[in-house]
């Protein structure tokens, strides 16, 4: 899974000049402001009957209408024609995401994130697994209250909405994400694209992000190892000890982000990058266009490389496994060392001689 933002002016006074000398109807054209801006405005005019010097011709008398019926007729026509030239309000991309983040967001204005589709929605899959790690995990049930599931096609957002509150359905037009999406393929890569453009309007909005695959198992809060002079923090499929090391390898599965101009522009300038370095997924063009800090696999660890001391382990994420069942199989056995060692006594957890089978069997590179 890993190698993942307002109108019409009032119309200014006008001033309208008639001139009507030898004729009873007269169409005339004036000038009004409207915005700062010089428009014409055509009106049909009525006036009275009048005699011409000594010459007796009679116009024929027409109905006169009121000083203020034709300001009010006037207006109308300002209105309308102000209306037809004003600029289109553009349809916001992500409808409903803005109440969404600010029922689910902290204090801090941080929402997480993870996205799904059917296959990974289904009951006893993925959804379920990550789920269940909050529930069991050291001190971070809440964070479900802050949790934002994406749902990427109609019926992952029913199996989305039976199981948690805070589901978001993203469509991509003519695209069907309902089934297992293999690592690399062509709707793989459309879907991660995807999840990057909903993250960059996250940040428009002024909300900060923590996104997580879905398929990483959360023990602890990874918040904790996130730096607060930090724009962006992710974790590593190779650290090598220094977090500001731009030679390790990030990990797009856990990114947190934090809402600035500076990140907003490198993430247009991410999407933008898809198309110089096509057919590459959103991390690999990552790795050579943004500088970032990184988390240590001790405490955000993975498949590809992990820490053993579950004294220290916040998240642990089943990359370096390819297909839906390898998954699941060795996320379960996770699940399993983990409440095996919470039910250690706490002298027992301080040796810190337990460690977890990872990755196992169907997992295993």
């Amino acid at each position: 899974m890993g190698k993942s933002v307002d109108m019409l002016r009032h119309a200014t006074p006008f001033l309208l000049g008639v001139a009507a000398t030898l004729v009873c109807l007269t169409f005339y054209r004036s000038k009004i402001i409207i915005g700062g801006h010089e428009r014409s405005l055509e009106a049909f005019a009525l006036i009275n009957a009048t005699q011409v010097n000594s010459t007796n011709i009679a116009c024929e008398k027409k109905e006169v209408a009121s000083f203020d019926d034709r300001l009010i007729s006037r207006k109308e026509v300002v209105n309308q024609t102000t209306a037809q030239n004003a600029t289109p309000v553009e349809e916001e991309p992500f409808p409903g995401l803005l109440p969404l983040l600010k029922r689910v967001a902290t204090n801090d204005k941080t929402v997480i994130m993870t996205s799904v589709n059917e296959a990974w929605a289904t009951p006893n899959s993925l959804l379920d697994i990550f789920l269940e790690g909050f529930r069991i995990g050291e001190g971070i049930q809440h964070l479900l209250d802050h949790l934002i599931v994406v749902t990427l096609d109609p019926n992952a957002w029913n199996l989305c909405t039976a199981v948690h509150p805070h589901c978001y359905p993203l469509t991509v037009d003519g695209k069907n994400f309902t089934s297992e999406k293999v690592f690399m393929s062509g709707d793989y890569i459309d879907l991660v694209w995807s999840k990057v453009k909903l993250q960059r309007r996250i940040l428009e909005l002024g909300y900060n992000f923590l996104f997580t695959d879905v398929d990483i198992l959360w023990m602890r809060n990874p918040l904790k190892h996130i730096t607060v002079y930090a724009d962006l923090t992710a974790s590593s499929d190779e650290f090598l000890g220094d977090p500001d090391d731009i030679n390790n390898y990030p990990n797009t599965g856990l990114i947190y982000v934090k809402s600035t101009q500076k990140t907003i522009e490198m993430m247009n300038y991410w999407i933008d990058a898809r198309n110089r370095y096509p057919p590459n997924h959103e991390q690999t063009i990552f790795n050579f266009t943004v500088k970032i800090q990184y988390i240590d696999t001790s405490y955000c660890g993975g498949f590809c490389n992990h820490g053993n001391d579950l004294n220290k382990i916040c998240t642990m994420h089943a990359n370096c496994c390819v297909g839906l069942q390898a998954k699941l199989h060795d996320l379960k056995q996770i699940i399993e060392d983990w409440k095996f060692y919470t039910a250690l006594p706490i002298e027992e957890k301080r040796k810190g001689l337990f460690t977890w089978r990872v990755p196992g069997l169907y997992c295993m590179h």
